[in-house]
């Protein structure tokens, strides 16, 4: 590989259409902004594990210092083979021996579990986010919390975490003989396709149906959309990319780092007591 460019980094991001990816890129320019400029080449994969392949290897071929794959779909080998190439940092999954910054999604299925099934909902669905960044462990945590809970029954379908795939999956759920009475969606832009789908068929959402997401982007909370979700310090995901990146590239002996951030849940409109009357 030629000689990196000094401060120039790329990142490589999955989707460039959800919003929490402008939340994490602007913690990853302002973290370290008054201390060290630096130049930045952006990349997207457009939800396609091919698409960030030419991705990175664009980036490569501009001589970047560092890399960071924001919510990356591409195979834990090929990203570790990437990090023997050029310092790489992870956000949104965690790989064995690389440096990584995620959320607890286990945490995260767990709360949306009990916030339900505390609302007195028995049945609940899922629709997952396939095969994204943190959407098998987020699956899995809800899915064995809900079920401990007594007489508590789980239906799930994968999703993209695309509004789309939220969309699609709510009209499914909603059209079984026995649908659920609540959906928590992997993210919110899933949780916003559930809404459309559940307020085309005449819904109340937080009456008939509840709906919950995770991540709280700015959509998701104002005077037309008021939803119950997980959130997290989505500015801390950038600005500690942006930490250890420069460490990596200052230090790459050093043994790998990892940031777990905690997330917590906000209750909104979205999400009521299972058979609460519409107002």
């Amino acid at each position: 590989m030629a000689q990196a460019t000094p401060n120039t980094f790329g990142v490589m991001v999955s989707d460039l259409h959800n919003p929490i990816t402008a939340d994490i890129l602007d913690g990853f320019v302002q973290g370290e902004q008054q201390q060290q400029e630096f130049d930045m080449h952006l990349c997207a994969g457009f939800n396609s594990a091919d698409r960030e392949r030419v991705a990175v290897n664009s980036l490569l071929a501009h001589r970047v210092r560092g890399v960071v794959l924001i919510g990356s779909l591409l195979d834990q080998k090929e990203i570790q083979e990437l990090a023997q190439t050029v310092p790489t940092v992870v956000v949104g999954r965690q790989i064995p021996g690389l440096d990584c910054v995620y959320v607890n999604s286990e945490l995260g299925g767990r709360l949306a579990a009990k916030h339900l099934t505390g609302l007195g909902h028995k049945r609940l669905a899922h629709v997952s986010g396939g095969t994204g960044a943190g959407a098998a462990r987020r699956a899995a945590a809800f899915e064995q919390t809900a079920r401990n809970a007594t007489g508590v029954e789980v239906q799930s379908l994968e999703g993209d975490y695309t509004q789309k795939g939220g969309y699609l999956g709510a009209q499914i759920l909603l059209s079984r003989d026995a649908p659920p009475t609540a959906i928590f969606a992997a993210n919110d832009l899933m949780a916003l396709g559930v809404l459309g789908a559940a307020h085309q068929l005449g819904l109340s959402i937080g009456s008939d149906i509840s709906v919950m997401g995770f991540d709280d982007i700015s959509l998701t909370s104002n005077e037309f959309v008021s939803l119950t979700t997980i959130t997290y310090p989505r500015l801390n995901m950038g600005t500690e990319a942006r930490a250890l990146l420069q460490r990596r590239c200052e230090s790459p002996e050093l043994p790998e780092s990892i940031v777990e951030l905690t997330p917590s849940l906000i209750v909104r409109e979205s999400t009521g007591a299972y058979g609460r009357t519409s107002k």
